[in-house]
């Protein structure tokens, strides 16, 4: 992996940089311990990503084949989002995501989750949304990516 961090921005040369970045962005007490790639059926790593922070909700819908898929339990909480869509600063709407996952240490539970995004045009690397998971066991989440 190589990620430039000399910049106003971060920047990876590749998706799996998402990992490197989230790693670096989390927040004291929620570090990330785990982390998944986010791949289409299709064998597609690029995506349009949709997202409210605020109802703890993401999907993807993949730019090859155009399949939609909720990132972890975002489907039970998407009827009540305001979802965003995910657009670099370049302009690009083609992301390359990931989510990092804070883990308590008896890895009975996901206690916070990042949505991590590389932009497919310029690797510019960010974290679009974050939400706390109130419940166990979800562990389960990290399969759900």
């Amino acid at each position: 992996m190589a990620v430039d961090a000399s910049g106003e921005w971060w920047v990876g040369s590749q998706p799996e940089d998402i990992a490197e970045f989230l790693i670096g962005y989390a927040s004291k007490g929620y570090e990330v311990t785990d982390f998944r790639l986010a791949k289409c059926g299709c064998g597609s790593l690029s995506f349009r990503l949709f997202a409210d922070d605020n109802e703890g909700t993401a999907k993807r819908i993949c730019t090859s084949c155009a399949a939609e898929h909720f990132v972890c339990d975002s489907g039970e909480y998407w009827a009540e989002a305001e979802p965003e869509e995910c657009i670099c600063s370049c302009g690009c709407s083609s992301q390359n995501v990931g989510v990092g996952f804070s883990v308590y240490e008896d890895r009975e539970a996901v206690k916070w989750l990042y949505v991590g995004v590389r932009c497919i045009r310029c690797g510019i690397l960010g974290c679009f949304a974050g939400w706390k998971i109130a419940y166990s066991p979800s562990m389960q989440l990290m399969d759900q990516v």
